[in-house]
């Protein structure tokens, strides 16, 4: 049965009363109507002394006055006053039903008398009017009491058998009941505190991110109006140092987005952390060529120890533990004024392997060691770092990630002023290590390549398009199914590359583009990029040449996906991990 702390425990008894008062109320009040009749019907049948009708009305305004007592409270006295209620309404019933049967002592009686304690038994164990302690208590004391006022007033044992008996069956099932029923509500509320608190956290997360997501769209309207000013003046020199600020805000919005989407995805479920085994050598070392630049800026070494002996693999999601580090590398380079930043490794052992990030910044405080993974964290300490940009959610996508991998788990070290050591413990397995690497990615690498874009949004297909002719390559574009078709039949050479959305109009998707493909020109590698989450069953369906990229992705991280693709004698790219391997058939139809 679901227990809860002392708040919570209070208010699902608060929720609880606040149903019953009505329940006990309409009981009490009923109970002491049926009390009052019978009274009458005594006075005319039986001709009851004084001091019997003094009993019988003392016994009426007994549970009149409770009725009073439970309908004239205030909502703050209502969880205690209705148990106190509820023990003495149902206390006062039998002490009656005992009485009557001690003063009329007529054995006959005794089998009529004792079934007026079932609807007593009924409303305690049924409804969650007492405590279950109180409960079982007030249903063990009836079931001795009532047996001994039989015997007493001279029924013979064997015929007190049976209302013994049908007394322990109704307290059995009725506490079992009883506590079934406690059990479904219990959970029922804990399911329904979990559902508020996690939407009350989301629309948290979401007032937090649109106030800070505000902060660089207002930098890039500022930029684009200066801008606009340069190119009227033709001011070179204004122009590049405004458009080097307009790509360094788009490219942290672009992280930024990414972060809260991939947060959401792994909260909800829709990016499922995909197990394998995972080199640690070649995925530290694009780490190293991705921020080694980013380090160099701020006059920082990024220095890189990879693994020398095995342990040399871990059982991880590649994608999902390149994001985990990527934040911490960011992370410790933001907040990091001096010194070094340091990604290496230690066995601790055959099965287990930590990856460190420590750096010589400016530490974290003991107070802080927990704060620092909440969502945002960073807009508390923008007044003191009010160069440094970004949106606090790194380190919070780094926690929840952590979580969602089986094995994985993160260990802070830290001193003010002194730098930040975070561990990540991963659990190894002995593979060997792969002979060779592959080169740090370059846009002359993609010189002549031949690309098929494919997206219904123009803006979008537009953008890929020149962002591809800077990088020198043949591109041709399509929107939908029927653009692609009239394309491939135009075409006297085999794409080199394939690049696709997922969701296109007319309820075409990525499959329907990647059969066309293969039906024209046979196995193509293929990069699909999309915005929208893509369910597990529709990833299952793509071919083992195709991956998939979230939009936004910046330059970088598209050039070096790509490069990969096509970087090696034979390709294999699983839907859930960067590509290890791959050559295009690139030779011209015959």
């Amino acid at each position: 049965m679901p227990r809860f702390g002392a708040d919570e425990e209070a208010l699902f008894w608060n929720e609880i009363n606040s149903m019953t008062q009505k329940v006990l109320s309409f009981a009490l009040l009923l109970g002491s109507a049926g009390l009052l009749v019978l009274v009458v019907i005594d006075i005319y049948i039986k001709h009851l002394s004084a001091t019997e009708l003094v009993c019988r009305i003392l016994l009426v305004m007994a549970l009149s006055g409770l009725f009073c007592w439970l309908n004239l409270i205030k909502p703050s006295q209502s969880g205690t006053r209705i148990t106190s209620a509820t023990i003495l309404a149902a206390s006062i019933s039998a002490t009656g039903l005992i009485c009557i049967l001690l003063e009329d002592v007529n054995p006959e009686f005794y089998a009529k008398t004792w079934l007026g304690l079932l609807p007593i038994y009924f409303i305690t164990y049924g409804q969650l009017v007492m405590p279950i302690g109180a409960t079982l208590l007030f249903g063990t004391l009836t079931l001795i009491a009532l047996p001994l006022t039989g015997y007493f007033i001279g029924i013979e044992v064997t015929a007190l058998l049976p209302s013994c008996l049908a007394l322990f069956f109704v307290n059995l099932f009725g506490f079992f009941s009883r506590c079934q029923h406690e059990a479904y509500l219990r959970k029922s509320f804990q399911i329904r505190l979990t559902a508020e608190a996690a939407a009350e956290e989301k629309a948290l997360f979401v007032r937090q991110a649109s106030h800070n997501l505000r902060q660089p769209l207002q930098a890039l309207s500022c930029y684009t109006s200066v801008l606009d000013n340069a190119l009227y003046r033709n001011n070179t020199e204004e122009m590049c140092s405004t458009t080097a600020k307009l790509g360094i805000i788009i490219d942290e919005l672009n992280d930024s987005f990414n972060r809260i989407l991939n947060i959401t995805n792994l909260e909800t479920g829709i990016q499922v952390p995909y197990i394998t085994d995972v080199e640690l050598n070649p995925l530290l070392a694009r780490l190293e060529n991705q921020y080694a630049p980013q380090a160099a800026k701020t006059g920082l070494k990024l220095k890189l120890h990879l693994r020398t002996q095995p342990p040399y693999n871990v059982q991880s999601d590649s994608i999902i533990l390149q994001q985990i580090l990527s934040n911490l590398i960011n992370n410790a380079i933001k907040y990091t004024s001096s010194g070094w930043v340091l990604i290496g490794t230690t066995s601790v052992s055959p099965t287990q392997l930590v990856v460190h990030v420590r750096d010589t910044g400016i530490g974290i405080p003991k107070s802080q060691s927990e704060a620092i993974f909440k969502e945002f964290h960073r807009a508390h300490r923008r007044r003191n770092d009010p160069h440094t940009i970004g949106l606090g959610i790194g380190l919070t996508y780094v926690r929840t990630a952590i979580k969602r991998l089986p094995g994985h788990s993160l260990k802070l070290q830290a001193k003010p002023g002194r730098g930040t050591d975070f561990q990540v413990n991963l659990p190894a397995t002995m593979a060997p290590p792969c002979p060779s690497q592959l080169p740090a990615p370059t846009q002359a690498g993609l010189t002549g390549l031949y690309v098929l874009l494919v997206d219904d949004d123009e803006d979008v297909l537009n953008a890929l398009a020149k962002q591809f002719y800077g990088w020198e390559c043949l591109v041709e574009k399509a929107r939908t199914l029927d653009d692609l078709r009239q394309l491939l039949s135009e075409s006297h050479r085999i794409p080199d590359l394939l690049i696709t959305d997922f969701y296109l109009g007319r309820n075409e998707t990525a499959h329907d583009i990647i059969a066309a493909i293969e039906a024209d020109c046979g196995s193509v590698p293929t990069l699909i990029l999309s915005a929208l989450a893509i369910s597990a069953n529709d990833r299952g369906k793509c071919p083992d040449t195709v991956l998939l990229l979230r939009k936004p992705t910046n330059a970088a991280i598209l050039l070096e996906t790509i490069t990969k693709m096509l970087g090696q004698a034979e390709y294999r790219v699983n839907i859930h991990q960067l590509p290890t391997s791959g050559m295009p058939n690139t030779m011209p139809r015959s």
